[in-house]
């Protein structure tokens, strides 16, 4: 198993249903996915709290004391 690891996959077209992919395809692809998600995920998320913090500081402008 290990030893096809280390082998590049062919490429495969998931719409082809006379030559299935492997198992091993499947994961490979399935794991692209999931990192794809997490990329996009991160970016929203870093982008939301960018706009999180400028809402508030419009709205609180920083606390400056009377003297």
């Amino acid at each position: 198993a290990s030893l096809e690891k280390a082998m590049p996959q062919q490429p495969f077209d998931l719409n082809d249903i006379i030559h299935e992919p492997s198992d091993e395809q499947l994961d490979d692809l399935m794991e692209a996915v999931a990192a794809a998600a997490r990329r996009h995920a991160d970016a929203a998320r870093a982008q939301l709290m960018l706009r999180l913090r400028a809402e508030i500081s419009a709205i609180n402008p920083p606390f400056r004391r009377e003297a």
